[in-house]
């Protein structure tokens, strides 16, 4: 008899909400007073926000936030905007992550063959240097004026992002659209009510993006071509563990996608080793490798 999964910790999740766009807010307020040297350094300790702040998005793409689906998709929208995103489409896209994990779509780290391993190359460290956010803020100006881009040769020649895009629902649409709406009324109302530099605002948006997606496929990368077994468990200190939310128990979470965050260390698979998660992020930048 399966045992009921637990239930999401909405109290926490909200007090952890308020905290992390409350240090979001107050960090670009205090970056709008800063130049120089001191501006990039702590535009590089604000990217780190960007960590916990999108393993909440993750909880609520995966009704895990809060028991109740209305304050759920509340927040997942709130928190998207302050990712730089609209929630619907984190979410649709998140979720066919889930259904096409290690395919041939989302091989990033694998040179197959046939593939042109310098564009490939070029691909991954482009992604993984700050376009995979990137492609996020960018989407909602197709989303917005132009939604049948997504349709588009340009788009559908991609394996990947065909395979992104195609598994958004078509009534999904209009709520996207309202959420890319929401998003660029947010951001613009906290630079002109609290006064803020829009540059130094953009820069550390940005750099949550650069630091978020130098590490989201880490927990992936050279690991089985299975659907649910395709990740990695990585060994983390408790502090950087708890940042990110147990985000590097990620096998965990793939078999276990209805076990909230705070539960995944209790969903080991002990038939599979922990890599170091450090080791592992080192290991990553190599590149693609051939496939064997």
């Amino acid at each position: 008899m399966n045992q009921k999964p637990p239930e999401a910790p909405g109290k926490l999740n909200l007090i952890l909400a308020v905290l992390i766009s409350g240090l979001w807010i107050l960090g670009q307020i205090f970056a709008s007073t800063q130049s120089g040297v001191a501006l990039f350094g702590f535009a590089f300790l604000f990217s780190f926000l960007a960590l916990p702040l999108y393993s909440l998005v993750h909880e609520s793409e995966h009704s895990l936030f809060h028991p109740d689906r209305r304050v759920n998709d509340a927040a997942g929208v709130l928190l998207a905007a302050f990712f730089g995103g609209p929630f619907s489409f984190l979410r649709a896209c998140h979720l066919g992550h889930h259904r096409r994990n290690r395919a041939k779509a989302e091989l990033f780290d694998v040179i197959e063959p046939g593939d042109s391993a310098a564009r490939k190359r070029l691909f991954f460290y482009a992604m993984y240097t700050g376009g995979f956010w990137l492609t996020v803020p960018l989407a909602m100006i197709p989303l917005l004026f132009w939604p049948s881009f997504l349709k588009s040769d340009l788009v559908q020649n991609s394996v990947s992002a065909s395979a992104m895009v195609n598994g958004i629902p078509r009534h999904f649409i209009l709520r996207i659209r309202a959420e890319c709406l929401f998003v660029i009324f947010m951001h613009t109302a906290l630079i002109y009510f609290l006064n803020l530099n829009a540059w130094i605002y953009l820069l550390l948006l940005f750099a949550g993006g650069v630091n978020w997606s130098t590490q989201q496929y880490v927990p992936h990368a050279n690991s089985p071509h299975e659907v649910l077994n395709g990740a990695h468990n990585l060994r983390a200190s408790r502090l950087y563990e708890t940042w990110l939310l147990h985000f590097n128990w990620h096998l965990a979470h793939h078999q276990n996608p209805n076990i909230p965050w705070l539960y995944l260390p209790q969903y080991n698979d002990s038939s599979r080793i922990r890599p170091g998660y450090l080791r592992s992020f080192l290991v990553f930048w190599k590149g693609p490798r051939r496939a064997k």
